[in-house]
């Protein structure tokens, strides 16, 4: 929040059509009996609720947008009870200006190191900032040269980039968004 984001809290069931545009090998935990064709998987990533608030907002008219969610998600293990395991997860979306209007700031478009420093700031806040790095890495929902896989202590823990420019107008999106998880 202190960074200008605003938190978000999304619904857990999404749309399996979006989620297989961001990670296509996903395996989603399908309901039986959805309240809507749109909501009939539980989410194995939060982005896809984010990118729909992020869609939403630019409806809007809002430009410049910065959402973060913290929350659950639902990954198939035949290990935990009911065969799902719940993981809590982390993820932020930016778009539009890197500041707010202001006569005195020229306007800038976000970028991978605007929330590259913010992830940064964050992990800054654990103590441990020495445990984690960023290696450059591709992710088929990521822009290649613009994406990088999070470590912690060199084991990979997520994911930082730039949309694919051919999923922006897949998913609704009028601006290029920056997000991490």
């Amino acid at each position: 929040v202190d960074r200008g984001f605003q938190e978000a809290i999304t619904y857990s069931f999404i749309d399996p059509k979006v989620l297989s545009l961001l990670e296509p090998t996903a395996d989603p935990i399908v309901l039986p009996n959805p309240i809507a064709s749109d909501m009939s998987a539980m989410r194995v990533s939060l982005l896809p609720g984010l990118l729909g608030a992020v869609v939403y907002n630019q409806n809007r008219q809002q430009t410049r947008v910065r959402l973060f969610e913290s929350g659950l998600r639902f990954i198939r293990d035949a290990n935990a009870e009911n065969g799902i395991r719940q993981e809590a997860m982390l993820a932020g979306v930016i778009t539009g200006n890197a500041a707010d209007e202001n006569w005195t700031i020229p306007s800038r478009a976000v970028d991978f190191f605007d929330l590259k420093g913010d992830v940064e700031a964050l992990l800054e806040l654990t103590g441990e900032a020495h445990r984690f790095s960023f290696v450059r890495a591709e992710h088929t929902a990521l822009h290649p040269g613009q994406s990088a896989q999070v470590l912690r202590d060199g084991h990979p823990i997520g994911w930082i980039g730039v949309i694919h420019p051919s999923l922006e107008k897949k998913l609704g999106l009028k601006s290029k968004v920056v997000l991490f998880e």
